[in-house]
This record gives C-alpha cells, sequence and structure tokens, in this order.
C-alpha cells in the first residue's frame, strides 16, 4: 500500500500562537501507487482550474467547487481510505506539563495509579488544567522542555513548579491538594531526577505539535495497513525543513520489522497497542508538483479544517468529504475530543459490577504501591544524603 501525508497549523515550537489553535494532518492510503496510476488524471483536474497542480489555498472554495467532482470519481477508482487528526495546542502544552512533573517513574512522590491508569491520568491532568495551569506556567514549561542547555531547562522546571504549588489551593477536594502538593515539592527539591532537556535538537522538536500530531498518523495509517492485511511500501509526506530529521528518526526506529508484533497494553486501557508503525515503509519527501497524492491529500485537509471551522464549503465539495469521511478514520486530540472518550470510559467503568474480590484486588494493588512509593523516597531522601558527604 502507499500513504501520501500533509499537515496544516504549523507554527513549530510557537505553541501558544492564537491565530493556529489546531495542527491538523491528513493522509491517504491506497493499495496501488497512486502517483503512478493518477498523475495524469489529477493533472487534466489541475488544468480545468488554471494550474499545473492543486494548491487548495491558492484556489480557495470556488475553483475547488468546480473540480470536486473530478477528484471524488478519482478517489472511489483508487479506493482510497482515509486518516485525519486534529490536535489542540493547549491540550498538548498541558499534557506537557504533566508528563514532565508528574511521571511516576521519574517523580517518586506520585502515586503509581496516579500516572499509570490513563483514567485517573487524564482526570488529573484536566483538573490541573482548570484550576491550577496558566498560560503563563504552560509557557515556561515549554521553555523547558525545549530549552537549549540543561541550566536553562532546569532553572524552567523549578520555576513552573514553584508557579503551580502557589495554585493549588484553588482545587475542589483535599486529596488533589495533597497528591499534586507532594508531587511539586518533590520536584522542587529534586529537580535533577527529571529528565528536562534533550541535547539533540532533532530531537527537542519531538515536543513540537508537527511531531505529535505524526506519530498519531502513523499510528492511524498502521492501523488502516494492518485492518486490510497489506504492508505499506511508502509514506510520502510533504516537504519538510525544520522537522524532517526528527520525522525520519521516529520513522526508522518504529518501522523496522523486528518490533512489527511487539504490543502494549497500559493499565486501565482495554486497547492493545502496536510498538512498531508502519512496518517495513519507506519515509520520501516531496512537493504537490511532484506528488499527486499530495495534491488529494492537500485539498482534503483544506476542506476538513473549514468544516471543523464551521465554514461554508460548496455542495461538491460536501460530497467529496463525504467520501472522505465516511472511508476515512479521525483521531482528536483535543480537550473535547479526549475528555469525550474520558467520559465513556469512565461510565463503562462505573456502570461495570464488580465482586467483591476485584475491589480487595484494588485496594491491595494500590496499598502494594504506596509501600512501593514510600520505600523508594525514603531511599533515594539517603542517597542522595549520602552523597553529599
Amino acid at each position: 500500500m502507499w500513504a501520501y501525508v500533509d499537515e496544516t497549523g504549523n507554527t513549530g515550537n510557537r505553541i501558544f500562537d492564537d491565530n493556529q489553535p489546531y495542527f491538523m494532518t491528513a493522509g491517504m492510503i491506497t493499495r496501488s501507487n497512486f502517483d503512478a496510476v493518477h498523475t495524469d488524471a489529477l493533472r487534466v483536474i489541475a488544468l480545468k482550474v488554471g494550474g499545473k497542480a492543486l494548491h487548495a489555498g491558492e484556489l480557495g472554495v470556488g475553483r475547488i467547487e468546480l473540480i470536486a467532482e473530478d477528484l471524488l470519481k478519482v478517489l472511489k477508482r483508487a479506493d482510497a481510505r482515509f486518516f485525519l487528526a486534529r490536535l489542540e495546542k493547549r491540550y498538548l502544552a498541558v499534557s506537557k506539563v504533566y508528563d514532565t512533573y508528574f511521571d511516576a517513574g521519574e517523580n517518586l512522590a506520585v502515586p503509581w495509579h496516579v500516572y499509570w491508569i490513563r483514567q485517573l491520568r487524564l482526570m488529573m491532568m484536566f483538573r490541573l488544567s482548570m484550576f491550577v495551569i496558566t498560560e503563563d506556567i504552560a509557557q515556561t514549561v515549554w521553555e523547558c522542555v525545549t530549552a537549549p542547555s540543561e541550566e536553562k531547562s532546569k532553572a524552567a522546571f523549578v520555576g513552573g513548579a514553584k508557579a503551580m504549588l502557589a495554585n493549588v489551593n484553588l482545587l475542589p477536594d483535599e486529596r488533589s491538594k495533597a497528591i499534586v502538593s507532594d508531587a511539586l515539592q518533590w520536584a522542587i527539591d529534586n529537580p535533577e531526577k527529571f529528565t528536562t532537556h534533550i541535547r539533540e535538537r532533532a530531537w527537542r522538536n519531538s515536543h513540537s505539535p508537527n511531531f505529535v500530531a505524526f506519530t498519531a498518523l502513523m499510528r492511524g495509517l498502521d492501523a488502516l495497513s494492518r485492518k486490510a492485511g497489506r504492508p505499506i511500501r511508502e509514506i510520502v509526506h510533504d516537504r519538510q525543513d525544520e522537522f524532517r530529521k526528527g520525522l525520519t528518526n521516529w520513522h526508522e526506529m518504529f518501522s523496522q520489522p523486528r518490533i512489527a508484533d511487539e504490543k502494549l497494553h497500559w493499565p486501565g486501557d482495554v486497547d492493545v497497542h502496536h510498538v512498531g508503525q508502519t512496518s517495513g515503509s519507506n519515509l520520501r519527501f516531496s512537493t504537490e508538483e511532484n506528488s499527486a497524492g499530495l495534491q488529494v491529500v492537500d485539498v482534503v485537509l483544506w476542506l476538513f479544517k473549514r468544516l471543523l471551522n464551521d465554514q461554508e464549503i460548496g455542495p461538491a465539495s460536501g460530497r467529496l468529504m463525504q467520501r472522505v469521511l465516511l472511508r476515512g478514520q479521525q483521531d482528536d486530540l483535543s480537550f473535547a475530543g479526549v475528555g469525550a472518550h474520558l467520559e465513556t470510559s469512565i461510565e463503562a467503568i462505573m456502570n461495570s459490577p464488580m465482586t467483591d474480590q476485584q475491589i480487595d484486588g484494588g485496594r491491595e494493588m494500590v496499598a502494594r504501591h504506596e509501600q512501593d512509593r514510600l520505600e523508594q523516597m525514603r531511599k533515594y531522601a539517603e542517597e542522595k544524603a549520602l552523597a553529599r558527604y
């Protein structure tokens, strides 16, 4: 299979741009090489609106409407499938704050289940976003994880923790106040225990919306490939400069055939996750002028963005997008999208009957992890004290 990927909303690491609150990416997947089969058809379509290649931003609603039916016919012939992802940058910023300070693998003061059970992690993260994390704090933490030096990173890390600690009293329940206070104070006292700085710039860019959305899209394309029972041979990505190295590094790491069948199952999550993504595929960067597939994705993504922004598109464009959405999957990494999924998940858990054995097992697990947490904190404090002498 062949995949074609484009994106919109790029502000790089300038994550707090009010004019671009979302980053969106789309991928089209076809059983045959779309560029090899349909380039001539796309050239004819482009000539119909006076160009050599389709660029949706230049065409606008009117001219896209003139060619929408033609594009729809091509998509039907190609039997194209789609994956569309939206990433809310504010959601990304808050999730970075949470992962930076509340990862129980680094912050020994955080109870195991508060971080590792997905529903509890999201509930706490949402609570912090409502009552504790301001935009200034999120900006400070963003500077921490993207800082060019360890010194600057750690200074921002401690500053962000102190700023949040000052807002803990705004949390609505005492248990949350206790967990968050203990975690932030431990972070302030032990900043050396946290990995906040990445020396290589390409990997520092892994915090960017471009990179995070790319990994979500790769999971989506991988799922489509597995469902079809056919491997992806090549992924054609719209040309990248700033993030090209990071995307290439990630793809090389996770597309290795040797990890294709490795699986992860996170606590509290019923889904099984594959470690390997788009196994054995080749990642190539190109432009709309050189790829008919990228031209189609560019138009689809532009129309998708208008739909999400409640902007009008023509009736023919509407039929085109109906085909895309019916033959596609979506991933919405936003407070609204993740919140809706979280609510459904929690409702299912709360409405499921539990046996006395399950309740006792849960209590035993929490007690065991709490004992481990206190013991690890004690050992670390002793080791740190000995290192001073």
